[in-house]
């Protein structure tokens, strides 16, 4: 499917919206955009008959919903049997690690970055290796910020903006725990485990209306302020990095020197290597779509530019992007904007038209499976766990959520009773000032699926 000629075909054709079931969805459309929303909506069949569009080719910031997109884009450019190989290597004396952009070092999972440097430290031990002259870290073609430009500069610190590179742990956060003992707030970094001091300055208060706290990364140290309720349970709050290499080598510093492996004497021994740890694509994929990883989407990026374009910076990141959506759908309309890969940016431009197009291409190809299993399920998982609850729809729809202020999506398919498929994109922008309208639009947008799933040849 091509996806400007199906859209203009099925509108010249005039053969949206005749049953009562269309009607039914238009009304839902409708409604939206009564309440301030510009809606774009196209369905289409898994062969690629185009069933429903409103809108279909106008532009609209996709939020989240620029994740399918990514998602679609990386598992096309990578394969989903790609692998990320970390390379630890003595030269020279020192223990040098070569970048792979590998974003699945998360504590407590299968590649507990502790365990890994463990591994480390437990190889240069049967090399006879005792101490090491320094840690060096090698970023290939990771380079430049970590960030995209467009990202909103005041919430820099939130775990949903967290940095990207070429070394990066807990997905570019650190984790603090706090709790009262004994009369006072205590707060330990418990992840990444790399010895970083903290720096506390919470008060406990009797009230937890009046509770109030978070740490900031300053370099050399974790600050944390606020106030913490004295009968308040322990909690564990989640924070963006300042530089995902500082605490990298941290982390590593601790493992080794846990390991028995001093620093700063250099051996006479052999350059080699010592050890390689690999991760699948999966875990990543699954993230980015069904927890709506801000993180995956932009690291991933970054590797498709690095393997596919040898540019593993943001700007070679997006342009990897473009080039494997236009690989997808033939050419890129006018006026599509890619200015991250997560959505979090409102630079972004794209159409409904698009994304189902590039839903049914990539869904055609060797990463179909992945694609399908990773995204969320109604009422079951992920962003969509507390979504179409109550109705029959409850495990039959599969679908990215989007939201930023201004902006609510939602783009997947939906399987019918008898084991067919229905791909759509559902995409609302609005005035940001107007508060609370999500919720409305939230339950417009299962209104419409509902619609959806009963449309002419559905059943």
């Amino acid at each position: 499917m091509r996806w400007w000629a199906a859209v203009g075909s099925l509108l010249l054709s005039g053969l949206v919206g005749r049953s009562g079931v269309g009607q039914s969805l238009a009304r839902a459309v409708a409604e939206a955009e009564a309440l301030g929303a510009r809606t774009g909506v196209v369905v289409c069949s898994a062969d690629a008959k185009v069933l429903y569009v409103h809108r279909g080719t106008e532009l609209f910031m996709p939020a989240s919903n620029m994740k399918v997109l990514t998602a679609a884009a990386v598992v096309a450019g990578l394969g989903p049997d790609h692998v990320f190989r970390t390379r630890f290597a003595l030269e020279g004396g020192n223990l040098v690690v070569f970048a792979s952009g590998d974003p699945n070092w998360i504590s407590g999972q299968s590649h507990d970055p502790a365990a890994v440097f463990g591994t480390v430290a437990a190889n240069l031990r049967k090399l006879g290796v005792r101490c090491v002259g320094a840690i060096t870290l090698r970023p290939g073609t990771f380079t430049g910020p970590g960030r995209p430009p467009t990202w909103p500069q005041d919430q820099l610190s939130t775990y949903y903006c967290a940095p990207t590179g070429p070394f990066v742990l807990e997905q570019g956060t650190f984790h603090v725990h706090i709790e009262a003992q004994k009369g006072e707030a205590h707060a330990d970094v418990v992840a990444p485990r790399a010895d970083m001091p903290v720096r506390s300055q919470v008060s406990l208060v009797d009230s937890a209306k009046n509770a109030t706290y978070g740490a900031i990364d300053q370099g050399d140290a974790v600050v944390v302020r606020g106030r913490f309720p004295r009968r308040g349970s322990p909690v564990t709050i989640k924070t963006a990095v300042d530089d995902p290499a500082v605490w990298f080598v941290a982390a590593m510093r601790k493992a080794l020197v846990d390991g028995g492996i001093t620093l700063g004497t250099t051996p006479t021994i052999a350059d080699q290597l010592v050890y390689e740890h690999t991760t699948g694509l999966q875990p990543a994929i699954e993230r980015m779509l069904e927890d709506s990883s801000n993180f995956d989407a932009e690291q991933c990026l970054r590797v498709l530019g690095d393997v596919r374009y040898g540019d593993g910076s943001l700007v070679g990141a997006r342009a990897a992007l473009q080039q494997q959506v236009v690989r997808l759908v033939g050419r890129m309309p006018d006026g599509v904007v890619f200015a991250d890969g997560s959505g979090l940016s409102r630079q972004n431009q794209v159409s409904p038209g698009l994304l189902v197009t590039a839903l049914v291409d990539a869904n055609r190809g060797q990463g179909a499976a992945l694609l399908r299993d990773s995204l969320p399920v109604a009422g079951r998982s992920g962003t969509l766990a507390e979504r179409f609850t109550g109705s029959d729809l409850v495990g039959r729809v599969h679908a990215k959520t989007g939201w930023i202020r201004g902006a609510s999506s939602l783009s997947g398919y939906v399987e019918t009773r008898d084991r067919q498929v229905r791909w759509f994109s559902i995409l609302m922008n609005y005035d940001p000032k107007k508060d609370g309208l999500n919720r409305d639009l939230k339950r417009l947008q299962e209104e419409i699926v509902q619609a959806i799933d009963r449309l002419d040849g559905a059943r």
